[in-house]
């Protein structure tokens, strides 16, 4: 009798194991019921709602092949710099999205920002992390000629086109001024590498210097036509919504996203308010905030947005200039810069959170070491820094506490994972050694 009532009790305990187990799996399965309108939206996020680039209005060559094929070219070159050994790829290094995993990039010295991925850029009005380029051949311009990046002045630019690039550059841009470059004198002149280069560019004629401008501007657009064909595949959460859209089974679903993937998908649409700028396909409004993040130097504060518009109203290159190919009445975002305002102090560009599980460290300076930190952050933010002495106004503060569990922060993190995408090792774009 005492053994049968202990098989009983065994037996009520497996049963109950097994009715708990159960119930906790059917609760798992919930996280999986999503409304119409709730596909609908989710839908809005997807890759394949990503529409064509914007038309590159000051780029004429900007979606030509042979210049995509010089830009890539030029991208992996090492001797493009001042002393051969720095590429556009040493810091957006393919395996790692076009980044480096440094906190501040570092090439010829150590720069002061973060290198952001290239991939997507071009869907960007704006570029660098202040903005201080209104197009992705402007902005390639500038690492070029920086004493920390590249290191190489203009002048060696053009020097290094007509004596490496001169038949590839003639095909896509036309006529190269081979004579007027050799009759620049050796010595490397800019008129952006401090007082020694300046003096060299002055002496100049106003001919060569056109020649050597126009030839480095040819360079950034090359730059910007190779990377307009840099394209991501769906990442996890993309198949997800089409899993959704398509009405599969919640256990068909399980397969794409665990149930803690979705849990943090529920909290960066709901609770976390994260789309309200990481939106659209990209997972970004492509506008400029001050999210508070730690300020890297407090002696020397860095103003973001704010000295980024200036940088731009002084830039050489822009749509609005002589080396554009634009109309100057199509350009819209020059024409219609804000140009002040306490949003615009210590504000920074919305980074894509495409592939972002696979870019840290993060924010401009690299200040956050994983996505945990920036979440705990935006969790409970401290107002940015403030100096009366530095600063032009007091910066405007853009986010609010998330209040968030720790589950949902954790969650939060999971679910930001799924928007990576794999590397396609076919896509020719991708490879350095493909033409």
């Amino acid at each position: 009798m005492w053994r049968r009532k202990e098989s009983l009790s065994l037996g009520s305990f497996i049963f109950l194991l097994a009715f708990s187990c159960s119930a906790v799996a059917e609760q798992s399965l919930q996280e999986y019921q999503f409304t119409a309108a709730d596909i609908q939206f989710l839908s809005q996020f997807q890759l394949d709602q990503l529409a064509p680039p914007p038309k590159a209005i000051g780029n004429r060559v900007a979606d030509d092949i042979a210049a995509a094929r010089l830009g890539k070219a030029l991208f992996f070159d090492a001797e493009l710099s001042g002393n051969g050994s720095v590429a556009c790829s040493s810091c957006h290094q393919p395996q790692r999205y076009f980044t480096d995993g440094l906190a501040r990039s570092v090439a010829l010295g150590v720069t002061q920002r973060n290198a952001p991925s290239i991939a997507t850029s071009q869907y960007g009005p704006w570029q660098f992390w202040d903005g201080r380029a209104d197009s992705l051949w402007a902005q390639a311009l500038a690492p070029l000629e920086d004493v920390k990046e590249h290191g190489i002045a203009r002048s060696d630019i053009a020097r290094y086109i007509a004596r490496a690039y001169a038949r590839e550059y003639q095909q896509v841009f036309g006529e190269l001024p081979v004579e007027v470059i050799n009759s620049v004198p050796a010595a490397a002149a800019s008129p952006r590498q401090g007082a020694t280069a300046l003096q060299h560019w002055q002496q100049l004629t106003q001919q060569q210097q056109h020649v050597i401008n126009q030839v480095f501007a040819n360079v950034g657009k090359a730059l910007m036509a190779y990377q307009r064909r840099i394209d991501l595949q769906p990442a996890p959460f993309d198949r997800f919504v089409q899993a959704l859209q398509q009405q599969q089974s919640p256990q068909q679903l399980q397969r794409i996203m665990t149930a803690d993937e979705v849990k943090g998908l529920r909290v960066f649409m709901g609770k976390g308010n994260c789309a309200s700028c990481h939106n659209g396909p990209l997972f970004t409004n492509f506008e400029f905030h001050n999210v508070g993040a730690p300020e890297p130097n407090t002696a020397n504060v860095d103003m973001g947005r704010y000295e980024g518009v200036v940088a731009l109203q002084n830039s050489e290159f822009t749509c609005l200039s002589q080396f554009s190919d634009a109309d100057k009445k199509d350009c819209e975002e020059m024409l219609f810069l804000k140009k002040q305002g306490p949003e615009l102090v210590g504000a920074f560009k919305t980074p894509s959170l495409r592939n972002v599980g696979k870019t840290a460290p993060y924010m401009q300076s690299g200040q956050m070491a994983d996505l945990m930190s920036v979440i705990a952050h935006y969790n409970k933010p401290l107002p940015p820094f403030y100096d009366r002495a530095q600063h032009p106004s007091r910066p405007h503060f853009d986010i609010v506490p998330l209040n968030l569990t720790e589950d949902e922060q954790r969650q939060l993190v999971l679910f930001l994972h799924t928007l990576t995408s794999p590397i396609d090792i076919t896509d020719p774009w991708w490879l350095a050694d493909s033409p």
